[in-house]
């Protein structure tokens, strides 16, 4: 494993750890209240009403690949933290910066949903509330993600 790889891996471990928790964990919650509040699909459909001619199998690849490229950007400012050495990784850690995160992750959501020029209707108290929680699901995960030890034997 070369000396670049082994540097990033935290970072990646990290992003797809807390953004396919998250993601389980709002398709879970979803299906329990019977409400969508499944991100990526929202970001497809945000994306369908942008550019009506997008085919909807298009716009779900979007808001998949939208979806994790957020995560790994937030996962990216969580890795910086961690390697100055100050906060150490973990469930802890994570959880705490999954909330700020969720806080930052409402305001965006809610820019979205003001400024987009036809927004699906949704029971935004709602959903933001199960963002802050989806991102403190996401940070827990993150935080052991980033710890997890990978070697090229598990890989195998």
């Amino acid at each position: 494993m070369s000396f670049v790889s082994m540097k990033v891996q935290p970072l990646v471990k990290s992003a797809i750890s807390g953004t396919s928790a998250m993601t389980l964990f709002s398709y879970l919650v979803s299906e329990k209240k019977e409400e969508n509040f499944r991100e990526p699909v929202i970001l497809a459909d945000l994306l369908s009403r942008l550019s009506p001619s997008l085919r909807k199998s298009d716009a779900i690849i979007e808001g998949w690949g939208l979806h994790y490229l957020v995560g790994l950007m937030f996962a990216f400012g969580y890795h910086k933290l961690w390697q100055t050495g100050k906060v150490k990784p973990g469930i802890l850690s994570g959880s705490l910066l999954g909330a700020a995160s969720g806080v930052a992750g409402i305001l965006v959501w809610k820019t979205v949903f003001k400024l987009h020029p036809n927004p699906p209707a949704k029971n935004l108290k709602k959903y933001f509330g199960h963002l802050l929680l989806a991102h403190v699901v996401f940070g827990a995960f993150a935080g052991m993600g980033y710890k997890s030890k990978v070697t090229e034997k598990s890989l195998i």
